[in-house]
């Protein structure tokens, strides 16, 4: 086991690497009352992992304090089974991610399942496990992709027992977009230069963004293509700065991207960089590159990882994650999987009971207010992205300034204006 790994269990109470149980906050008034067990496969060497976790032990945490979840007119505690599906470690088969999931199902009995796995593969498979077992499953952490959207579609009688809370690369994608248009119009750019990951989702990700961007009047000067855990930029920074580009789109979630952006800073490139970017979304990125990230604009995914008043709820959120854990949310999964266990609970107290058919008419119906703004699903049993809170959830684009994360899109969550490095200025 590594050491971040390591610590991080130290951190929660549970040292297993397979499943831990976690059942705090319980009154005296329901200690005796069966439990609702929820099963969590949750990939705890990766930081999305990590971020799932800990907003699921926070959520259960708190609804237990508060007296748990009424089903019918029982008051009963979550029980969290967290088993370590391990899926975004290298060489990890699927098929053994959905061996620790079926072990939820099978050996746990667990009531639903809520968390990952993370991986898009790994979670599109689960869809077919939870169909064979007739069990409710809400993805909170991770499987950013059409393929669900597809697959639903094609046999959503099938594949009902399903439901997605996390977010959603084409809505990260349209709000870039919307973003660009916003710098476009504002600064009078329009030239791009984009440099991803060598990986599916990136290259994907990478041809829509250039498309919609081209669409809206932008001009790209040039497209860099670098191998996963690369830790060279200097020819591809020298590549964007000799074409004139004003933003350098970045792609990319590997945790390298952090010496990219301290190169871009060394070697002054009048271009600013945007994008999903891995390393960028950690609180300690302004450490890690000695403050050379400054200016960066990166999304977090979600409304609520850094403080802000979209609903009454965000900052209370934000500050109860960082009291918990000692630790500001990071990015994707912190918010998401934390209003899952919400969104659980609204759920099955409509309901009035846990049996699935009846949980997935009250899932199909939740119109609940959050964090992230108002949580509802849409056909294909997607939660919904937008602008508006009290219509949907909202993403989070932050720039880093003086150490801190400042949200500037979308403007209902903003709480600075973008800007502009120094050597910018001078160009």
């Amino acid at each position: 086991m590594d050491e971040s790994r390591r610590n991080f269990l130290k951190t929660i109470g549970i040292t297993a690497i397979g499943a831990g149980t976690i059942m705090t906050g319980i009154g005296k008034a329901h200690a005796q009352a069966k439990p609702i067990l929820v099963g969590c496969p949750v990939p705890r060497a990766s930081a999305y992992g990590q971020n799932g976790e800990r907003g699921l032990i926070l959520a259960a945490e708190e609804i237990n304090a508060a007296g748990g979840v009424k089903v019918g007119s029982v008051m009963r505690p979550l029980k969290l089974e967290i088993i370590d599906t391990r899926d975004e470690e290298p060489g990890v088969p699927t098929s053994e991610v959905l061996l620790a999931i079926e072990k939820l199902i099978l050996q746990k009995k667990a009531d639903v399942i809520v968390g990952g796995p993370c991986m898009s593969e790994c979670s599109i498979a689960a869809m077919d496990l939870y169909a064979r077992h007739k069990i409710v499953d809400i993805v909170s952490i991770g499987s950013y992709t059409p393929t669900w959207d597809q697959k639903v579609a094609k046999d959503p009688e099938k594949y009902k027992y399903s439901f997605r809370a996390s977010g959603s690369v084409k809505w990260y994608i349209k709000e870039g977009v919307d973003l660009l248009h916003g710098i476009k119009e504002n600064f009078g750019y329009n030239k791009m230069f984009i440099s991803i990951d060598d990986s599916l989702m990136c290259r994907a990700a990478s041809e829509i963004v250039k498309n919609m961007a081209v669409k809206d009047g932008w001009q790209i000067t040039g497209f860099d293509k670098h191998p996963i855990a690369a830790t060279d930029f200097s020819v591809a920074l020298s590549d964007c700065k000799k074409s004139g580009a004003q933003i350098l789109f970045i792609w990319a979630y590997a945790p390298e991207t952090s010496i990219l952006l301290r190169q871009w800073a060394d070697m002054e490139v009048p271009a600013l960089p945007i994008g999903f970017i891995g390393a960028a979304e950690d609180p300690g990125f302004w450490k890690q590159t000695k403050g050379k990230g400054a200016y960066t604009i990166v999304t977090l995914s979600e409304t609520g990882c850094t403080p802000s008043n979209v609903t009454p709820l965000t900052k209370k959120y934000y500050n109860a994650f960082q009291k918990k854990w000692g630790v500001p949310p990071r990015s994707t999964g912190c918010v998401s999987a934390y209003e899952s266990v919400y969104v659980l609970k609204d759920a099955v107290e409509r309901a009035g009971k846990l049996e699935a058919n009846a949980l997935i008419a009250a899932l199909e119906k939740t119109d609940l207010p959050a964090v992230r703004g108002t949580v509802r699903f849409d056909k294909n049993h997607q939660i919904i992205y937008g602008y508006n809170p009290k219509e949907s959830v909202l993403g989070n684009w932050v720039q880093w300034q003086d150490g801190d994360r400042i949200t500037i899109f979308p403007k209902e969550g903003a709480t600075g204006a973008i800007k502009m490095p120094p050597w910018m200025k001078k160009s």
